[in-house]
């Protein structure tokens, strides 16, 4: 068994060391936190041993590093006080134990016997428990069966954070594509009764069967976190249920998957092509700019319902945008205060200095660890207890999700077509049909198309789009990146967090 141990001090503690060798125990140390850091993402170690207090980098900003290239890591703190507010702090950034100085050496033993024996315990459980829940149910038969199949799956994402062998990690994420496999297949068949309204509530229907109503218990914020998935949405919930309490209930995102239609069409309350047809000037073909209507959208949409209500109108793109705006913001008083966060995009941006972190973020794990460091210390998280404070009720929700793409497929059409990754449109367009959904009649699904040659191809499961020209380079690109605009589970279907504040 490897540990490697990060202290400043080392030299004190290498009668522990020898002994823990003589145990059976293989220890590398390191004197910094910098070099640590280093040592652990490029070696296995079954257990860190991690001083709290060092000079230059601390042990908790430590922690953050090691835990966000290796989620699974297990950690023990190592420190002066017993103090629970600074447990808390370290237990929030994913230490697996922790130790209190002065310690002996059968106290070290204890931990490593409580901490490994643990694991081992909840690991052997984990796959005894996972057999018998997905070995009994098979894949869904209607959209609510789908919401719940799916969130159950999440469930053990969020499991697998911090235990489960690689084995069972394997069979999950084969059991996850073969889900979305069955879904994309459901979508494709069901899709077009959806938008007869036989089905889930989708993107359009949003503000008159779930926001509207909520109106009857007071004015609210409505809050889109642009992109954010179902498991984020989860990981979010143990930091607000502090200051709300949540009901979470569930929507559908129409196709494509994507800003320019999810979200026009939730303030529009319309579908796409409808939009096109009652306020042409609002709908935009050109790539840049195609939600800068959202304001006059939901304008029309309060005309349409005869509701004369008032509403405030806030779209934050960076951090300093809300810092600079979140007193206004919380103080706004309208009817309906609308709250458009590019959520997605600052959560890729929280860590200084590492690019665009695409090398980083090869697992979606490590994107996860990476919210519960961030939103605690966020802005958004600080407006959230400014509006619970004010005791005004949220609904917090996403437009659409997002996949991590791994499967590439040739889409054929010349160079007049669109370039996005998960959704194509333009003419004489063509792909591999297990791969895609083409259509050739864009009306039947209420899309809006700028002459009637146009076409439609929308990815499935977690294909994406590469050109003929170079397919290995585009191929190498954009395989493992996270995008938005296709069919499957974690791009449709999105949780809507009723949030009142307690």
């Amino acid at each position: 068994m490897k540990i490697l141990w990060i202290d400043d001090e080392i030299e004190l503690l290498k009668p522990f060391i020898y002994l823990l060798n003589q145990e059976g125990y293989e220890v590398k140390t390191a004197t910094s936190g910098e070099d640590g850091v280093r040592i652990a993402s490029n070696e296995v170690f079954d257990l860190i041993f991690l001083d709290e207090i060092m000079p230059g980098v601390d042990g908790l900003e430590v922690l953050k590093r090691i835990k966000l290239d290796n989620p699974q890591q297990l950690v023990v703190m190592v420190t002066k006080s017993e103090e629970e507010t600074l447990m808390q702090q370290a237990y929030s950034g994913w230490v697996d134990d922790y130790i209190t100085k002065p310690f002996s050496f059968n106290q070290i033993l204890s931990v490593l016997s409580r901490i490994l024996k643990r694991r081992q315990l909840i690991e052997e459980k984990m796959a005894e428990e996972y057999a018998n829940q997905f070995n009994a149910i098979s894949l869904p038969g209607d959209y609510n069966e789908w919401i719940d199949y799916y969130r159950n799956l999440v469930t053990w994402d969020l499991r697998f954070l911090e235990y489960g062998g690689r084995e069972l990690k394997e069979i999950h994420d084969e059991k996850k594509q073969n889900a979305n496999a069955g879904f994309s297949k459901y979508i494709i068949h069901e899709y077009k009764n959806f938008i007869k309204n036989k089905g889930p509530i989708l993107s359009h229907n949003l503000f008159n069967l779930m926001v509207f109503p909520a109106l009857k218990n007071g004015p609210l914020f409505f809050v889109i976190f642009d992109s954010m998935r179902l498991d984020q949405y989860l990981k979010l919930q143990p930091y607000l249920r502090d200051f709300f309490e949540i009901n979470t209930q569930y929507y559908y995102s129409i196709l494509p998957t994507a800003t320019p239609y999810s979200r026009n069409s939730i303030f529009a309350g319309l579908l796409p092509l409808e939009i096109l047809q009652k306020y042409p000037q609002y709908w935009l073909f050109e790539e840049k700019g195609q939600n800068r209507f959202e304001k006059e959208l939901f304008t029309e949409l309060l005309k349409r319902n005869n509701l004369k209500i008032s509403f405030g109108f806030h779209k934050l793109t960076t951090i300093e945008e809300l810092e600079k705006n979140i007193q206004t913001i919380a103080q706004d008083k309208s009817d309906i205060t609308i709250l458009i966060i590019n959520f997605f995009d600052l959560l890729l941006h929280s860590i200084p200095g590492r690019g665009d972190m695409k090398g980083l973020l090869d697992d979606e794990r490590v994107l996860l660890n990476l919210l519960s460091y961030w939103f605690p210390i966020s802005p958004i998280f600080e407006l959230f207890k400014m509006i619970s404070n004010k005791k005004r009720q949220v609904i917090l929700t996403s437009d659409h999700g997002f996949i991590q793409v791994r499967r590439p497929t040739i889409v054929y059409g010349g160079r007049d077509i669109s370039p996005n990754l998960r959704y194509k449109y333009g003419p004489a367009l063509r792909a591999d049909e297990k791969a895609a959904l083409l259509l050739n009649n864009v009306g039947e699904l209420y899309l809006p198309a700028i002459d009637p040659s146009v076409r439609f191809l929308i990815a499935r499961e977690d294909y994406y789009f590469i050109y003929p020209t170079k397919p290995i380079e585009y191929e190498k690109e954009f395989k493992y990146t996270f995008q938005h605009g296709g069919i499957s589970m974690e791009e449709m279907i999105l949780p809507i967090g009723f949030l009142k504040p307690r």
